[in-house]
């Protein structure tokens, strides 16, 4: 195993303890580590890999990662446009959030969404940064993920205190806008970790987490080295996961040395924005050093609460209608959406304090919040009027610049991270042709999320777009092997009755609520390593007298199995 700094070997129970080596922690200190998920190198590494394994979404092209990525201050960099409650696009209550899995079945099946179609989902909320996480007892906007775990599986109380990075990590895997199909298990996700490849997608892995890989152990094996026996659980998927994000502590920004006796780690003029930050900005009652969130709830009237009540749904409490927890300061000036919705535009609309998304959040502080309050706005909030241009502007560079670690926006160790498929806009697929028409002059569509992994069980291919109740057939066409090794591997296949021609056994397309048909087939359950490397060319055909041909055609997708 490759070793590593200090902060990331030290196993302890209960807190975590600051060694001499880590002294440039600083004022912001480590988080503390509960008595029941103690740090070890074997659970950080452990943690590391399921964080950013996309394999670990039952769609093959999301992880953890995905939505919390460094270099975006631990938020995600990708802009999901959710309609809102109305369910209209570019309407004043769109959101600002993540990309997500497509809509599917029980049986991982594609199936149309009301809002977006066969499109990924987009996540009702905007994604928070995950790397003060661990300073939380409370975690989501809403303050969902409480300090006392719960075991999702068995309902056991598995940490009374301190572990809200637990709750948090157990929720995404199992939802279906985020990383889930509809009705999956911890079963499935057990299974399936059970027959993949660690990292099998990702490229340009981090020194350690490669030092792991080229042993050539699986999950099983890795939790073995983690907890003792190769079981995989719910339970343990969330410690690992939590552990890892308990080393990710951002205490090198030029604040932190600043505080640390180095008077030029800061400019004049961020001395100046922290100190109105500090003063005559009120900033510092919600947003105080070190963490520079105070882990509270606030309604800023950004938009109405019936459209979002936030913490009320977790209490209940009308008094907590519309509040949203405060989001910590640190690394926010990698970030371009702000507050619960993104911040879908200006607020009041007054000049923004040098431009773009951060520059609106300036503006609604300068008017003392929303208009949207509806009698519950924090009292906290008052109109900046004392505090002239040149002051703000000093106050954005101190946030923007002053409190950013540079190891976060270079995505250094402990921030370092693979390249994800999902960033790889052309690497093992390609689409060509232009495809034959059929009904209503409609091409059918291919829909192809990652190209295929030789035991991953949930690759599949998609078709939508095409004549309902019709037949469709699948033609699966090797172009670096013979015909029978790759085709029989990936799934069952007969003789095509249209063309005589080796295809995957035909589906009959179901019909969305536009009258159009789909359909999913899906690859073999059973690992096949001869596969890798290999190209095939992919293409439905679909029966449809409309059709000039008699069949309606998509365009090929050509995929190389990893």
């Amino acid at each position: 195993m490759l070793k590593i700094t200090p902060l990331a070997l030290l196993a302890l129970t209960g807190s975590l303890v600051i060694p001499s080596s880590a002294a440039q922690g600083g004022p912001l200190g480590l988080p503390p580590f509960p008595a029941e998920n103690p740090l070890t190198e074997e659970k950080r590494i452990l943690g590391k890999l399921l964080f950013w394994e996309e394999q670990l979404s039952s769609s093959n092209n999301v992880s953890c990662g995905t939505c919390h990525i460094p270099e975006s201050g631990g938020a995600d960099p990708r802009t999901g446009r959710h309609p809102g409650p109305d369910g209209i696009n570019g309407s004043p209550d769109d959101i600002l959030g993540s990309l997500g899995v497509r809509s599917s079945d029980e049986l991982n099946d594609f199936e149309p969404h009301d809002n977006f179609d066969f499109a990924a989902q987009v996540t009702a909320r905007v994604s928070q940064s995950n790397l003060l996480a661990a300073y939380d007892s409370e975690l989501f906007w809403d303050g969902r993920a409480a300090t006392r775990f719960i075991d999702p599986e068995n309902g056991e109380i598995v940490i009374l205190v301190g572990g809200a990075l637990e709750s948090q990590a157990v929720e995404p895997i199992l939802s279906t806008t985020e990383m889930a199909h509809e009705g999956r298990t911890w079963d499935d996700v057990r299974e399936k970790l059970t027959l993949v490849r660690p990292m099998a997608l990702a490229t340009d892995l981090p020194r350690d987490m490669a030092a792991v890989i080229s042993q050539g152990e699986g999950y099983p094996e890795l939790f073995q080295r983690a907890f003792g026996d190769s079981t995989i659980t719910a339970r343990r998927i969330a410690f690992a996961l939590a552990t890892y994000q308990r080393t990710l502590v951002p205490d090198q920004t030029p604040f932190d040395l600043f505080q640390q006796g180095q008077q030029d780690a800061m400019t004049n003029a961020q001395i100046q924005g922290m100190n109105t930050f500090n003063g005559a900005a009120r900033c510092d009652l919600c947003h105080p050093a070190p963490v520079f969130s105070d882990g509270l709830f606030h309604n800023l009237g950004i938009r109405p609460h019936q459209e979002d009540v936030g913490r009320r749904e977790v209490t209940g409490l009308f008094a907590d209608r519309g509040k949203f927890k405060t989001p910590s300061l640190r690394n926010v000036g990698l970030r371009d959406r702000f507050f619960h919705n993104g911040l879908n535009g200006d607020v009041n609309n007054p000049p923004p304090i040098g431009g773009g998304p951060l520059g609106e959040v300036f503006s609604l502080y300068i008017n003392g919040g929303g208009p949207f309050g509806a009698g519950n706005l924090d009292p906290l909030l008052l109109p900046i009027g004392n505090v002239g241009p040149g002051q703000l502007a000093n106050v954005r560079d101190f946030i923007e610049n002053a409190l950013t670690d540079p190891r976060v926006e270079a995505a250094e160790f402990p921030f370092d991270r693979p390249r994800l498929y999902s960033e790889r806009t052309v690497d093992g697929i390609e689409f060509y042709g232009s495809g034959e028409p059929g009904s209503g002059g409609e091409v059918p569509e291919i829909l192809v999320e990652v190209t295929p992994t030789a035991d991953n069980p949930d690759f599949r291919i998609g078709v939508t777009n095409a004549l309902a109740g019709a037949p469709a057939y699948l033609f699966i066409i090797p172009t670096t092997a013979p015909m029978a090794g790759p085709i029989t591997s990936m799934g069952h296949v007969t003789a095509s009755p249209i063309t005589g021609r080796v295809t995957a056994n035909p589906i009959t397309l179901s019909v969305d609520g536009a009258g159009a048909g789909y359909g999913t087939w899906h690859g073999t359950r059973r690992p096949d390593p001869a596969m890798i490397g290999r190209v095939v060319d992919m293409q439905w055909w679909v029966v449809d007298p409309s059709s000039s041909s008699g069949i309606a055609k998509s365009r090929f997708a050509r995929l190389t199995i990893f």
